[in-house]
């Protein structure tokens, strides 16, 4: 799909300037695949729906905070941790994944998938092991506590993509110190 073909609403029409080529669709589908795997991996691929027009909202209204960052802070290219906290600022905002039945422990699920598609990025970026086989006891208790935190702030607290943003860098300056120290 081109990014003319994309973007239907003509009020999203000057992202074209800011994104050229295939940016807006590639990063659509990069991320309703990841997001389909996280629901798979849970396994809710029959219980959940994913609603085509809310991810592409969530899409458009992420590259329109970033249009306007560029902007306003005179910038080609926006740092990972504010694409990271932009991103799941909006896909949180416009729940794009719906229950079709009830299913126990899973009200918050837009949280759950948001959390599942962000953190793998997250820890690559800090240079962390992803997979339980590369991580140690006492990394996996230390992750934890960190998503139940992060989970707990989604469903309970106030949050903007600012401060996402930075929960994402004090996450990756702790890992770079730590790094850093030894």
């Amino acid at each position: 799909m081109s990014e003319a073909g994309y973007i239907k609403d003509k009020h999203y029409q000057f992202l074209l300037q800011y994104f050229p080529a295939n940016k807006m669709p590639n990063r659509f589908m990069y991320l309703w695949t990841d997001t389909v795997k996280v629901i798979e991996s849970i396994g809710l691929e029959d219980k959940v729906r994913i609603d085509e027009e809310s991810f592409q909202m969530f899409i458009l209204d992420y590259f329109t905070d970033i249009a306007r960052l560029k902007d306003f802070q005179d910038i080609e290219r926006a740092n990972v941790d504010k694409i990271y906290g932009y991103e799941l600022f909006w896909f949180l905002r416009r729940h794009p994944i719906q229950l079709l039945e009830g299913v126990p422990d899973n009200f918050d699920i837009n949280e759950k998938v948001a959390i599942g598609v962000f953190l793998p990025r997250i820890l690559v970026e800090a240079g962390l092991p992803c997979n339980k086989d590369g991580q140690s006891e006492d990394f996996r208790a230390r992750l934890g506590d960190f998503v139940n935190l992060l989970f707990y702030n989604l469903k309970h607290r106030a949050y903007t993509q600012q401060s996402l943003e930075l929960a994402i860098e004090a996450f990756l300056c702790g890992s770079d110190c730590n790094r850093l120290s030894k």
